[in-house]
């Protein structure tokens, strides 16, 4: 069982005034009158059953107790201010686990135009791949591709997924129909070959087997490959709008698109929806994939 503590308007009181020796000072620190700290003072002493300090002329002096108790009470008010700070600033700090080639090519750029909008929250991101979990409070919420296994979670779609050839210039010059995408490279983004598989039997070519491959840990490696001139890669639209304005790269079969069901999905436990900092980005999120 906790012993009891002194009364804590009493231990503030006698901080204030014993770190500056003065009860007209410390009544300037609180706010309060000068009579009203040297009553809690005298009120801690009776507690306490011993004198903490001396009046002098001008100021006052501390016991040996009192400059004990002053440093106890320095060291524990120190403390729970730190402690307020923190948990202040977690209140507007959004901390998200995003996947990372959704983050490289399609988060980052936005982010200054969420910021504009909410000046208090700061955004706190870390890249990882979908193994999800909530209950070490680690993170408020999380950007999701093709969630499995998040019962209970509450999960909001960001976009869906439209999967695309996509070539440097000099690359997509010499793709006139999909067939001639066996003179390439195909680029995957992933070790299952799954992107390229679906496209080309969306497109009815030949097994997979008969194209020369390429595998990439991420989506954004294979895309930065493809700029490159080293093949042609799958991509998802929306992740690559900027490069396809620009003309770095190209989509040589447009009107080939590949709907996947595999969609990115802001996630996060239901009992935090009603965050402010989770509502602004939710609500921010879903009209900045609209556009």
């Amino acid at each position: 069982m906790r012993p009891r503590l002194p009364p804590l308007n009493a231990l503030r009181a006698f901080e204030a005034a014993a770190a500056t020796l003065s009860f007209t000072k410390a009544a300037e620190d609180l706010f309060v009158t000068q009579g009203a700290v040297s009553r809690q003072v005298k009120l801690l002493e009776e507690y306490l059953g011993l004198r903490c300090s001396r009046r002098l002329h001008r100021g006052l002096e501390l016991t040996e107790e009192g400059r004990r108790l002053l440093a106890a009470c320095s060291d524990a008010f120190d403390r729970l201010a730190h402690a307020a700070e923190g948990l202040k600033a977690t209140q507007n700090e959004l901390r998200l686990k995003v996947p990372p080639t959704f983050a490289i090519r399609w988060l980052i750029r936005r982010l200054d135009a969420f910021e504009e909008a909410n000046p208090t929250v700061r955004v706190r991101m870390s890249t990882a791949f979908p193994d999800w979990d909530f209950q070490p409070n680690e993170f408020d919420a999380a950007i999701v591709y093709r969630p499995q296994n998040l019962s209970g979670m509450r999960m909001d779609l960001v976009m869906t997924e439209q999967l695309t050839p996509v070539a440097s210039p000099e690359v997509a010059a010499r793709l006139k129909t999909p067939a001639d995408l066996k003179r390439t490279i195909l680029l995957h983004p992933t070790a299952d070959m799954r992107d390229w598989r679906d496209w080309l039997q969306l497109a009815r070519l030949p097994d997979l087997s008969q194209f020369r491959d390429q595998i990439f840990d991420t989506e954004d490696f294979s895309i930065q490959a493809a700029a490159a001139g080293r093949g042609v890669a799958i991509a998802n639209l929306a992740l690559i709008d900027e490069d396809l304005a620009t003309g770095r790269l190209i989509a040589p079969f447009p009107d080939l698109l590949l709907q996947t069901g595999n969609d990115y999905f802001l996630v996060y436990p239901p009992e935090r929806g009603n965050l402010p900092k989770i509502a602004a980005f939710r609500d921010w999120l879903r009209g900045a994939s609209q556009r």
